[in-house]
């Protein structure tokens, strides 16, 4: 009589297991994202707040850090309605406006340099945008 051929088993894992892991995972990632914003982007949400309640159809994001073998910087982006130019005096008052709310919400003294970058987004079309760039030792008084 043939022996009969015993093979081991293959491990399963149960489903309940499978569905708990997958919630467990979201969370770890949900957590991490959570820490992210709190360490890298919330020292700038007064400035972010600030330039939403002076220009609201803005969208600020605004970010600070030293990217690598940069000096350190202070980038604000901003949506707009119009197509910015150097020659447009809107322009001219929301970067005053923009730079009188980072002197009072941020330490522009951790900075060497500060960006404003003013996008349009045009439907189906390439963004218009503009970048003012400024030394910080020009703008504290």
């Amino acid at each position: 009589m043939p022996e009969p051929n015993l093979q081991p088993q293959p491990r399963t894992i149960s489903g309940k297991w499978v569905v708990l892991g997958m919630i467990a995972f979201g969370l770890f990632l949900t957590g991490g994202i959570w820490v992210y914003a709190q360490v890298e982007l919330a020292p700038f949400q007064p400035l972010a707040r600030a330039i939403k309640t002076e220009f609201p159809a803005s969208k600020p994001h605004v970010k600070g850090g030293r990217p690598r073998n940069k000096p350190a910087l202070l980038r604000v982006v901003m949506e707009v309605d119009f197509a910015p130019t150097e020659s447009d005096p809107r322009v001219a008052t929301i970067a005053d406006r923009v730079i009188a709310l980072a002197r009072q919400h941020v330490n522009l003294s951790e900075y060497e340099r500060f960006e404003l970058h003013l996008v349009r987004y045009v439907s189906e079309k390439t963004p218009e945008h503009l970048t003012i760039e400024k030394k910080v030792s020009e703008l504290i008084d």
